[in-house]
């Protein structure tokens, strides 16, 4: 049993594996405190800026890094963002030419900007795409493109996440 536990503390240490915490860093170095504006929609499908901003908050909640704040005053960093394109696109076809499936593609820009100043202090373009059934149904099909959507924005959040800690 001993060997067990030796053997797998040995694993966990040699892959680099921990958990988050004091040691770790991200792209805001000693600001801990994060404020979320919400997402600018460049697009004309509705709904995709909340999606967005509602994603990074939730991802972001999570973090022993940053503790997030409501009140924009409080904040050391600020986290902008604008959807810059979403596509619904075709992307198989059945027997009788007709769409069985479509690809929704998201685009966005994330900055984190310095309180006061609005240094940019990081910056990123991300995309992320979500494959979806078509259906005969219309109204199915547009709530199947609204699912793609959130799944997207919450892939996009965790690619954010993952690029503001630059220890990973």
């Amino acid at each position: 049993m001993r060997f067990v536990v030796i053997l797998f503390v040995a694993l966990l240490t040699g892959c680099g594996y921990h958990t988050p915490g004091s040691s770790d860093a991200w792209v805001g170095g000693d600001a801990r405190i994060l404020y979320i504006q919400l997402f600018e929609n460049q697009t004309t499908e509705p709904y995709l800026d909340n999606y967005m901003t509602d994603a990074l908050v939730a991802e972001l909640s999570r973090s022993r890094l940053v503790a997030l704040t409501e009140d924009q005053a409080l904040a050391d960093v600020q986290l902008v963002g604008e959807v810059k394109d979403f596509v619904s696109s075709a992307l198989a076809y059945g027997t009788a030419d007709q769409i069985t499936e479509y690809r929704a593609t998201m685009n966005v820009s994330v900055r984190l900007l310095r309180k006061g100043t609005n240094e940019v202090l990081w910056q990123q373009h991300l995309q992320r795409s979500e494959d979806y059934l078509a259906t005969v149904n219309k109204s199915r099909e547009l709530e199947g493109q609204s699912l793609a959507a959130q799944q997207v924005s919450k892939r996009l959040a965790e690619d954010i996440y993952s690029s503001l800690l630059n220890n990973f």
